[in-house]
Order: C-alpha cells, then structure tokens, then sequence
C-alpha cells in the first residue's frame, strides 16, 4: 500500500511540533527548579549562602551569636579617624569591617567601600598590637571612616574574630547579616536599602527620646559633657558591666502604661517578670524610689514577656498596673537585655540623659546614697547643657 506523499509530510510536522513542546515543556520545569535569586536572602531570612565568606566553623559560630540583636555601641576607649564617630545606627545600613592595620585590612576595606551603594555607611574597626603606632598613622592619613579599638573590646562585643571580617547592620541597629564575601555585602546593602524603617531618628537632642509608630524609641542622646559622674565598683552579677558605655537606642515593643517623658532625667531600668518571685519582692523598693525621687528620675520595669504571658502572670501572683508607681513595658526581641546581656533577673541600671550607663546591680542595692549622687551629676549635666 502507498502512502501520499502530503500525509507523510503532515506526519513529520506534527512529529517534530510534539518534539517542540516537549522540550519546552522540559525546559518550564527546569525553570521552576531553579535556585533562590541570589540577590535574595535565604527563605529563612537569613544570609544567602552564596553570600558568606569561607571561615573557620568557631569564627561563624561567634557572628552568629550576634545576629538579629541590636549593635553594640563603641566603648570610650575608641578613639574615630577620618571623620565623626556615628551618633546612630538606625535608619541606615552600616558595613562595619575590622582590620588588623593598613597591609592585612585597611587597603582591602577602601576597595570594598568603593563597591558598596553610596547610601551605605562604611566603618573600619581596627585591633593592633602597637595602637599607639597606628594611631600616628591614622592622625596623618585616614582614608576611611576608622575606629580604633585599642583593647579589642568592641570588637569582641561585636562578636568578630581575630581575622578580618564584616557585619552589616540593618535600619533598625539590628545585626542582620556577617560574614559575608565582598560580592555577598553588595546584595546584602542593596537588599537592606530597600526595607522600610519604622524607627525614629531625633538625632542629638538632649531632651529626651523619640517615639516611632510602633512604640520603638530612638535614644535622642545628647552630645558628650565634661560633667563628672561617680563611679561604682559594686559587683555586676546578673549582667554585663556596660558601666561607661554608651546604651543603644533605648526600645520597647509595648508600653502597658502610659509612656513616661524622659526629657533630662536619670533613667532606671528594672528587667523582670511576673513569673519571678525576687523580682516581684523588689517591686515595693522600685516604688519607693519612684515616688521619691519623681522630679528628677524616671523608672522603667521591662519583661520580656509577650502580653498574654504578663496578663496571665499579672493575676496569678494579684498585682496591676495600680501596684506600680513606675513605668511597665514589654520588649519579647529583647532588645535592651542583650545590649546588657543579662543572665538572671532583676537586674537594673542606670543610665544619664547622655546616654551613659553610669550603674548596675541590683534593684534593692541602688539605695537613695547612690541615686543622690547620681542625680546631683545629671543636674549638673543639665546645667552644662543649657549653658552650651
């Protein structure tokens, strides 16, 4: 039997258009198999790991620590090259990288700022055997902005390793991302800039705080006095001693009562919990010192419980809000108590209008000696500070 040529020509077309769609179709599900972007972070919202730099596992494993929590601000110690130190970390996107000195860093950090988008602020944290000899460097040529960091301290509380490596810190002060290669920061600083920022930036104002939407407070504090504050060598055992350091922008998720006004007053904070039975046996002495010294201080008790913990906590043990002559929040990010690293409750400090923390201990030890003197100096701050 003969087949017409015009069949055997429409048979091969519809061979080779069934041949046609299948590799097209091979080649859609190819396509829905394919990897995250890599201008994105991971699903988790963590790091890409095409972004991360290779490093030892002990090294990682300190960076890590560190992520989601807020900067650590630099100590008194550090001494800035190349420019002003930063008065805040919020509402930009900073690239802090350490360096050793000029041949094992500082010549790598110039190459990475010039890749960076220029709305990233770009920091070098230097660690040196001989500061002294670097400092004479730096006094003459600082190409970047440099912080010195003659014992190491802040870069240790920033969790980096002894090798040069980097932190990025995100809009709200948070460290978002670390370890990451020179093309990982790029993504990662153009990723961060394009997040909203709900946090208030006041900038230097003496007066007090800001408040943004969500509750978040920007420190506000004003600039460095030459006013002397005393100095306490009381033990520091539930926290890290932050004593003389400056305290981040000051945050709470949730204020149960009605927000006090910091403008140029002590401010005492109390971290508790209702479920914690010392913590609640310091409650008469925080009200005493609250009522006592009203005009001049302004007590803060946070919980890093979430409002249905504390409600339920609340009740169960019978206090509210009318048992407390001071200030409550709530702050579950822990935002505050890892800026003190807090390790057992109550723990208290105090901190200066400029943002110092000049006490800690515990709520009963701060006795009305010690806030006395304590708010003779902040008087003396303030008058300083109307003077300039």
């Amino acid at each position: 039997m003969q087949i017409a040529p015009q069949r055997v020509h429409i048979g091969l077309i519809m061979l080779a258009l069934c041949g046609a769609l299948q590799i097209a179709g091979d080649t859609d599900t190819k396509q829905t198999k394919k990897p995250p972007a890599i201008d994105l972070p991971a699903a988790d919202g963590g790091a890409n790991a095409k972004w991360l730099s290779k490093m030892d596992d002990e090294d990682r494993k300190l960076l890590a620590e560190k992520l989601g929590k807020p900067i650590v601000p630099a100590s008194p110690k550090v001494e800035w090259f190349g420019g002003a130190a930063p008065t805040s970390f919020t509402n930009c996107v900073t690239v802090i990288q350490s360096a050793l000195d000029k041949s094992t860093g500082l010549n790598v950090s110039e190459k990475l700022k010039k890749d960076l988008p220029p709305d990233v602020k770009f920091v070098v944290i230097m660690s040196t055997a001989d500061a002294e000899k670097t400092k004479k460097q730096l006094e003459k040529k600082a190409p970047l902005l440099i912080a010195l960091d003659p014992d190491g301290a802040w870069s240790t509380l920033l969790g980096l390793p002894t090798k040069p490596t980097n932190i990025v810190v995100d809009k709200r002060g948070n460290i978002r991302f670390a370890g990451l290669t020179p093309s990982g920061m790029k993504r990662a600083c153009v990723f961060l800039l394009g997040e909203k920022s709900d946090v208030a930036d006041v900038g230097a104002n003496p007066s007090g705080v800001g408040t943004s939407p969500n509750g978040a407070i920007s420190s506000g504090w004003g600039p460095k006095s030459n006013v002397t504050f005393p100095t306490f060598t009381n033990s520091v055992s539930t926290a890290s001693d932050q004593r003389g350091n400056q305290l981040i922008p000051f945050f709470v998720q949730e204020w149960i009562t009605k927000q006090p006004q910091f403008n140029n007053k002590l401010l005492v904070i109390d971290f508790w919990a209702t479920w914690c039975p010392p913590c609640r046996a310091s409650i008469p002495h925080m009200n005493q010192t609250a009522t006592k010294f009203a005009s001049d201080v302004v007590c803060v008790g946070i919980s890093d419980e979430n409002k249905s913990a504390f409600d339920a906590g609340m009740a169960k043990n019978k206090l509210n809000v009318a048992s407390f002559t001071y200030s409550l929040a709530l702050d579950p990010s822990n935002k505050l108590s890892s800026f003190f690293q807090v390790k057992g409750i109550p723990s208290c400090a105090v901190v200066s209008s400029d943002g110092i923390v000049r006490w800690q201990g515990q709520p009963t030890e701060l006795d009305d000696a010690t806030l006395t003197k304590l708010v003779t100096a902040q008087k003396s701050l303030n008058a300083s500070t109307k003077k300039k």
